[in-house]
């Protein structure tokens, strides 16, 4: 379960993450995007086959939630301007992750938030469905990682609502996800 929750943690950084951008259609004037995304990790011989929910406020937040079993969240990740936080709920602990930290070590580009933002409003198209696949090598291990967009919703949310960070505890970005 421990191993799982770790390519979870990592398909999410690299769906937020990720460089690569198709040009498609978005609507001109939005504030808010709800869309459902279905991720498949192909790790060490192995598939891991996850949902998750995707909640972005333009220019503001972006809330990603991780839900392997039966929509139960086990993993959220907020990304701000200022930088991410990635909440293990399923051991109750959290890091804050600033975007330099994944620059040209982990990726071939330089992270920031309004990449983020663009990646995730820029796979919108007119057939409402788009595959996306990206693979990183890390410790010479690929990971191949695969979504797909899907029940995109525009305008509907309200403000959001960040986890009160109390009850869990703050650990360094390698306890969560040790690479």
């Amino acid at each position: 379960m421990k191993k799982l929750l770790h390519i979870l943690v990592l398909s999410g950084l690299l769906l937020l993450c990720s460089c690569r951008i198709q040009q498609t259609i978005v609507p001109k004037h939005y504030n808010t995007l709800t869309q459902k995304a279905h991720i498949t990790v192909q790790f060490d011989q192995h598939t891991y086959n996850t949902g998750s929910t995707i909640q972005l406020w333009r220019d503001e937040m972006i809330i990603m939630s991780v839900q392997p079993i039966l929509g139960i969240e086990l993993l959220r990740i907020e990304a701000t301007p200022d930088g991410v936080i990635l909440i293990d709920k399923f051991n109750r602990r959290y890091a804050n992750v600033e975007y330099n930290l994944f620059g040209s070590k982990i990726l071939r580009i330089k992270p920031s938030f309004k990449l983020i933002q663009k990646l995730l409003t820029a796979s919108i198209n007119q057939s409402n469905k788009t595959k996306n696949q990206y693979t990183l090598t890390i410790n010479k291990r690929d990971i191949s990682i695969e979504w797909a967009f899907s029940r995109r919703e525009f305008d509907t949310l309200t403000t959001p609502k960040r986890i009160n960070l109390n009850k869990y505890k703050q650990v360094s970005l390698r306890e969560i996800l040790p690479l």
